[in-house]
């Protein structure tokens, strides 16, 4: 047999290999123990201050966390089990004609933060479509905050495992 011939064989019996390894999915891998563990939250607003949706973006997500009626919520991150900082994110580079505008998609991010260590122990992300008009801007904020609140929520009741990916919000 020559080199090629070898070669090719053996990428096939590594094909098959892979493919074989692909047929039942891994075990889930444990979740942090922060995120069961956690009783107070420190919620960040890691968004843009002068931007209103930032801003209602924040205090829909502050009263949605408030409202699961898990956690205590406190104003300083030294007194936190669990930082979680609120990211608002414009995608310029997927960005959309609107309205004879460029306007960047957008998506919502929740970086869940270990306050002693400062580790990134998980994150969590909702995409929105952008809307020329305010309420339909504020509809599909409001939606994708929700189903962030929702994510967060099932992922911190979901011990000891991450739960499966049903995420609702626009792509």
């Amino acid at each position: 047999m020559n080199k090629a011939a070898k070669f090719a064989a053996s990428l096939l019996i590594a094909s098959a290999c892979i493919a074989g390894a692909q047929t039942s999915p891994p075990p889930a891998a444990p979740l942090p123990a922060v995120l069961s563990n956690a009783n107070r939250l420190f919620i960040a607003n890691a968004g843009d201050q002068e931007n209103a949706d930032c801003l209602r973006a924040y205090n829909a997500f502050y009263a949605g966390i408030d409202g699961l009626h898990r956690f205590s919520l406190v104003s300083d991150p030294a007194n936190a089990d669990l930082i979680v900082e609120l990211h608002y994110e414009i995608d310029l580079g997927a960005s959309v004609v609107s309205d004879g505008g460029r306007n960047g998609a957008r998506q919502f991010r929740t970086a869940l933060i270990e306050p002693r260590t400062h580790t990134l122990v998980w994150s969590l992300t909702e995409r929105t479509n952008y809307a020329v008009r305010q309420t339909n801007r504020d509809k599909n904020l409001d939606s994708a905050i929700a189903a962030l609140v929702t994510d967060f929520g099932t992922l911190v009741s979901s011990q000891p495992t991450p739960p499966a990916n049903k995420s609702k919000a626009p792509r």
